[in-house]
């Protein structure tokens, strides 16, 4: 019974403060695709991403927002490391995604403290962002070594951001596990340093007229059960050679004992040309006991600002070369 009231409060708080606060910011983010094997096996997977950001006077702020995921298929089509959907996961009816307090220090520094995940503030690059994979999302040097706060997994943490117009700062520090039970031994709420270590990560990024560079870094600190800690180091750029075309390069590689993937490399390209996108990216991953090749291909039609359509085709190289295909449908409220 506490869990429905807490699950109604929150939701009620989410769609009520568009309702009465006027003045207040609130999102609607739905993606629905197909994804096909190419071998008769389907699989339908739906993300609602909602959320608010109410203001409380005096550069103060309070954000929220939640993801619930929805699919046909309890098995993913292809056991690949990457993951080569990046909304796909298990079924979950509602998980926290953000809740905490903004202040909006000044112009140029920002302190946020709550419930978070990294993908909201790191690798969300406007190249990244286009490819429908996971790897663009966050690198596995990060996502298969580390338990942390990677979608659909949230934490409690502090994260700080220092923006100019050249230069960029983002760093972070969570619990460092990360949940998505609302209540229970394992809950969103819970900071258990002793258990489940603490994660911290930092990243730069400087802007130039054609170019942007990205690096980054991050530590997660050892555990009862894990004595050994690990991290990650990585850098990434986006060059911009015309009106048209962007290029991608990503390379990134993990340290400490036991880490699953032990390196990743990415290179890929974009062209724009009015509503139409199309990219190509292709990676690397050096695991602890194989390697896995995957290359997207995809394209992207922008309707308006609210509504696009977007095609994958993607290409895995394990033992064997596996195709799949995906069919994404997204609306931006």
């Amino acid at each position: 019974m506490m869990k429905r009231i807490i699950l109604f409060l929150v939701t009620t708080c989410l769609v009520g403060s568009h309702q009465i606060i006027k003045a207040q910011e609130f999102g609607i983010w739905y993606d629905t695709e197909i994804q096909t094997d190419f071998h008769g096996n389907y699989n339908h997977v739906n993300l609602l991403y909602l959320s608010a950001e109410l203001s409380l006077g005096n550069h103060i702020n309070f954000n929220a927002a939640t993801i619930s995921i929805a699919k046909t298929r309890e098995e993913r089509l292809i056991d690949d490391r990457q993951i080569f959907s990046n909304i796909e996961d298990d079924n979950l009816p509602l998980a926290l995604a953000v809740v905490g307090m903004e202040w909006q220090i000044n112009d140029l520094n920002t302190l946020f403290m709550g419930i978070r995940n990294v993908n909201e503030d790191y690798f969300t690059s406007s190249v990244t962002s286009l490819f429908t994979n996971s790897s663009c999302g966050i690198f596995p040097t990060l996502s298969c070594n580390l338990p942390i706060a990677n979608y659909p997994l949230a934490s409690v943490g502090i994260h700080y951001a220092y923006n100019t117009e050249r230069f960029n700062l983002l760093s972070s520090i969570y619990n460092g596990r990360g949940y998505n039970s609302w209540t229970g031994r394992e809950n969103i709420w819970r900071v258990s340093p002793h258990k489940d270590g603490i994660f911290m990560i930092t990243q730069g990024e400087w802007s130039l007229p054609k170019s942007k560079y990205f690096v980054g870094g991050c530590l997660h600190t050892d555990t009862h059960s894990e004595p050994s800690s690990k991290s990650a180091l990585w850098c990434y750029t986006e060059q911009i050679l015309n009106d048209h075309f962007s290029l991608i390069a990503d390379y990134s590689h993990a340290f400490g004992k036991d880490c699953e993937c032990l390196d990743f490399a990415g290179v890929g390209f974009q062209y724009e040309y009015k509503k139409n996108t199309i990219g190509i990216f292709t990676d690397y991953a050096r695991f602890c006991d194989d390697t896995e090749y995957a290359t997207e291909i995809t394209y992207k039609y922008q309707f308006n600002n609210s509504v696009f359509i977007q095609a994958s085709q993607h290409i895995i190289s394990m033992s064997s070369l596996h195709p799949i295909g995906l069919l994404r449908l997204g609306i931006r409220l």
